[in-house]
C-alpha cells in the first residue's frame, strides 16, 4: 500500500498534551475486571475512559464504522464517522473501531485515517466461515505491510499495554504508521483458567506483551518439557492443553501469551540484521530469543489465523517448533494440542511413540 502524502507536522506541545492526556485515562484503575472480560468489552470500557476521565475530554478522536449499535453494546461510546477531520487539525490520537473482513474494505479504513492510528476490528465476532472473521489473505497482507504493527490481544489487560504503547509510539515518539488489534468478545469463565482470571499484567508483562509475548504461566521448581504459545482466543485453548499435559501425563508445561507473532519476527530479523552490520559490537537479542532460549524444549505457537501467521517466528526459536493454526487439518483444540505436544517429545526421543497413539485413543481423535 502506497504512503500518504506528507501532512504539515502538528505542533508538538499539542500533540503531546493530547497523547499524555489519553495515557493518564488509561493508567487510571480500571471499571471493570480487566482480565476477566473480553477484549472487545475491556475496549469499550477504555474508550470510555477515553472521552470521560479527567483531562482526556477531546483528548483523542474515536472513529466507529461498519459497525450496527446494540443496546447492551461495550463499543457504545461517542464516535464520529470519519477521521477526516484530523487532516486539517493538530495530530490528535486516532482510535478507528471497524469491522473490516477483506483487505479492500481494511483498505478502506486506512485511507480514512491516513495509515495512522490505531485500528480494532470486531470482525471476528460476526459468524462467518473465515477463521477469525476475515478472509486468509487480509492477516498475510497485515503482516507484510511494515508500517503496520498487527496485534491479536488475548485479555482486556492485553488490550491496555498495547493501547499505551501504540500511543507512545506513535504520537510521543512520533513514528509513522499504525497499529491493528484484532478484538474478539469471548468472556473468560471465572476459576475454569488460572490464567485467564490472574492479576492485572505487570509493568514488565506489560511491556513485554507490547513487544510480542510474555509468560503467563508461573515460575515452577520443575524442568520444563515443552513451551506452548498462544494468540487471542487461542490461549486459552493453549492453557487448556497444559492443564491436560500436567494432570495426565505429568508433563510440565511454560505457557506463552503471544499478541503479535509478527511484532516478534520482525525484531529477531532486525536483531539478526543489526548483529550482521556490527560483528564487533555487542549482539542484540531479540525479544523472542530472550523469551525461549534458556531451552531447548519443543514449542507449539498457536494461532487462530493461519499456521503461517505463528510459523513467523519458527526460525528464531531453539529446539523442535510446530506452528498450528486455523488452516490445520484437525480442530485447534486442547486434546490435539497436547497430542501434538506429545508427538513433539516422542520425536525427540523424550517419549515413547506409544504415547502418542494412548492419547489418540483416551481423547476419542482417532
Amino acid at each position: 500500500m502506497h504512503s500518504s502524502p506528507l501532512l504539515p507536522p502538528p505542533p508538538l506541545d499539542v500533540a503531546r498534551d493530547t497523547v499524555q492526556a489519553c495515557l493518564a485515562a488509561l493508567a487510571a484503575p480500571p471499571a471493570l475486571p480487566l482480565r476477566q472480560v473480553s477484549p472487545r468489552r475491556a475496549l469499550g470500557a477504555m474508550a470510555g475512559s477515553l472521552q470521560t476521565g479527567p483531562g482526556a475530554v477531546n483528548a483523542i478522536r474515536i472513529v466507529r464504522a461498519e459497525v450496527m449499535q446494540r443496546p447492551d453494546d461495550a463499543w457504545n461510546v461517542t464516535a464520529s464517522a470519519s477521521a477526516w477531520p484530523l487532516r486539517y487539525g493538530a495530530d490528535k490520537p486516532l482510535l478507528y473501531l471497524c469491522r473490516p473482513a477483506s483487505v479492500q474494505a481494511l483498505c478502506g479504513v486506512l485511507v480514512d485515517a491516513c495509515e495512522r492510528g490505531i485500528v480494532c476490528s470486531d470482525a471476528e465476532t460476526q459468524a462467518s466461515h473465515w477463521p477469525k472473521g476475515v478472509q486468509p489473505a487480509l492477516p498475510a497482507w497485515l503482516s507484510a505491510q511494515h508500517n503496520c504493527t498487527p496485534f491479536d490481544p488475548a485479555t482486556g489487560e492485553e488490550v491496555r499495554a498495547i493501547l499505551r504503547s501504540a500511543l507512545e509510539t506513535l504520537y510521543v515518539e512520533q513514528q509513522s504508521g499504525f497499529y491493528y488489534l484484532a478484538i474478539h468478545d469471548e468472556d473468560a469463565d471465572e476459576g475454569a483458567d488460572e490464567y485467564a482470571v490472574a492479576a492485572p499484567l505487570s509493568a514488565a508483562d506489560a511491556a513485554a506483551a507490547s513487544l510480542g509475548m510474555y509468560r503467563v504461566s508461573p515460575l515452577s521448581p520443575e524442568p520444563c518439557r515443552v513451551r506452548l504459545c498462544g494468540a487471542g482466543a487461542m490461549l486459552a485453548v493453549v492453557a487448556d492443553a497444559a492443564r491436560l499435559l500436567k494432570d495426565d501425563w505429568d508433563i510440565a508445561t511454560q505457557v506463552w501469551s503471544c499478541p503479535s507473532y509478527t511484532r516478534l519476527a520482525r525484531d529477531a530479523q532486525a536483531a539478526e540484521q543489526w548483529n550482521l552490520r556490527h560483528p564487533r559490537a555487542v549482539p542484540r537479542l531479540a525479544h523472542v530469543r530472550r523469551c525461549l532460549d534458556d531451552s531447548a524444549a519443543p514449542v507449539i505457537a498457536v494461532t487462530g489465523y493461519g499456521q503461517h501467521i505463528a510459523g513467523q517466528i519458527g526460525g528464531y526459536v531453539r529446539g523442535r517448533f510446530i506452528a498450528v493454526g486455523a488452516d490445520a487439518m484437525m480442530e485447534v483444540s486442547a486434546p490435539w494440542l497436547a497430542v501434538t505436544a506429545l508427538k513433539a517429545l516422542a520425536d525427540d526421543g523424550a517419549l515413547p511413540l506409544q504415547s502418542v497413539d494412548y492419547a489418540l485413543r483416551r481423547y476419542a481423535l482417532l
